[in-house]
């Protein structure tokens, strides 16, 4: 019940080094965005070295200790290579991550496979339950593409990003419904990203929160083997207040 009540909230890749914390202008407006709305849930996921790196960074702590004192979920990345990566290097970033950083709140499993292997589903499958059993709450999963019914079906990661695209998703793509499709599963099970956005469409994010609990738009650019716009997420969105007046409303 009380996920099914959950407000929609912001999911925000910030693969942004946090450098001198207290006066980091990203950081800090996010912080103080939060703040300003605190009904509106933000999960926030800190990348320092395509997951936690060999050794703790300190700037990456206070950074977790500051979002989670303004009241954001701290989410961990971890990259699987699409299954690829053996799984006992997911379990120890996974650890690395508490050792580490021990403000951290979720996982965020990268590069999740997206066929209906059985392999492959149970390989998302123990990287979750391991996240679980490490106390890490809520895991999310990111295919970069619409994921499949099956993984959905069995607890291969609490939410699925079901959309990460230049483009808005149109509806039937985010409500699921069609064969293979996710349809028959609440929206808090989804989320969707949009990067390379000038503008917001109030009725596209109308959409998007109708069917995904978890929503992210984004100026910042992509353009594939172009430098300076090979990470989309490595600022923080010129939308993010916006967004956050129009899911606090």
């Amino acid at each position: 019940m009380a996920l099914a009540q959950q407000p929609t909230g912001l999911l925000i890749p910030l693969y942004l080094y946090p450098a001198d914390i207290h006066t980091n202008a990203a950081y800090n407006r996010l912080i103080a965005l939060k703040k300003a709305h605190p009904r509106v849930p933000i999960c926030v996921i800190l990348d320092p070295a395509d997951g936690p790196g060999e050794q703790p960074d300190g700037n990456y702590k206070q950074a977790a200790l500051r979002l989670g004192g303004a009241g954001c979920v701290v989410l961990g990345y971890v990259s699987t290579r699409y299954a690829q990566r053996p799984l006992e290097e997911v379990k120890a970033d996974i650890k690395k991550w508490g050792t580490f950083y021990r403000s951290i709140h979720g996982i965020f499993l990268d590069e999740q496979a997206y066929d209906a292997h059985e392999s492959r589903l149970k390989y998302y499958e123990e990287a979750t339950r391991f996240a679980h059993d490490q106390g890490y709450w809520p895991v999310f999963a990111n295919p970069g593409t619409n994921q499949i019914e099956p993984y959905f079906q069995r607890p291969t990661a609490d939410v699925i990003v079901v959309h990460e695209n230049e483009f808005y998703p149109d509806e039937k793509t985010l409500q699921g419904d069609y064969f293979g499709g996710h349809a028959d599963y609440p929206p808090y099970r989804r989320a969707s990203l949009v990067h390379s956005m000038k503008t917001l469409d109030e009725q596209q994010l109308q959409v998007m929160a109708r069917h995904t609990r978890w929503i992210y738009v984004t100026e910042d650019m992509y353009k594939a083997n172009t430098p300076g716009a090979d990470n989309p997420w490595d600022s923080l969105s010129g939308h993010t207040e916006t967004l956050l007046e129009l899911l606090d409303r």
